[in-house]
């Protein structure tokens, strides 16, 4: 539903529940049922996935704000830790050094990692505060940028999120 195959997230959702308390089955001091794993998990990939708000999953999972914030927080913090040393890693010399060979073979130059794309996005709710240094010239309204260099096989191998302004191609790799 959200780009991500079935047996990836049912991967992703049993690894949180045997790591983690927070997404096991649990019951409040009533006695009343707390929410699910796999509505903790779905609802906080909809998040990401769709971008959307936390009061949105309020109204479709009927989850508060704060369990979805919370979900979100450590949903994310687990796939980091569960998943992080396979594929959050630097490429190694071996993964470069084939990533050089494919691309060389395939555009006829050589030295290239992978392909740089970039995509902005007008943060409408920057706080105020924030808003002289999320806003550049171009651009009149504070924004934020995403920028990916990905290889050929579609791994990811760089990923910057942050303020569009000095973070050109060069500073961004560097």
């Amino acid at each position: 539903m959200f780009r991500l195959r079935k047996n990836k997230f049912q991967q992703i959702d049993n690894a949180m529940e045997s790591r983690y308390e927070y997404f096991q089955l649990r019951y409040d001091a009533r006695g009343k049922r707390d929410f699910t794993r796999l509505q903790k998990c779905f609802a906080t990939i909809k998040l990401m996935a769709l971008g959307e708000s936390l009061e949105t999953i309020d109204d479709y999972m009927r989850t508060s704000e704060r369990t979805a914030r919370e979900s979100l927080y450590r949903l994310a913090r687990g796939v980091i830790e569960t998943f992080g040393d396979k594929y959050l890693h630097k490429p190694s010399l071996n993964d470069m050094q084939q990533l050089y060979a494919v691309h060389k073979e395939r555009h006829g130059f050589s030295g290239m990692l992978g392909s740089i794309d970039c995509t902005k996005w007008i943060w409408r709710n920057c706080p105020v505060a924030w808003k002289g240094q999320c806003t550049s010239g171009h651009l009149r309204s504070p924004s934020l940028i995403l920028k990916v260099v990905a290889s050929q096989d579609l791994w990811n191998r760089h990923v910057f999120f942050g303020v569009v302004g000095s973070n050109n191609d060069v500073n961004v790799l560097d």
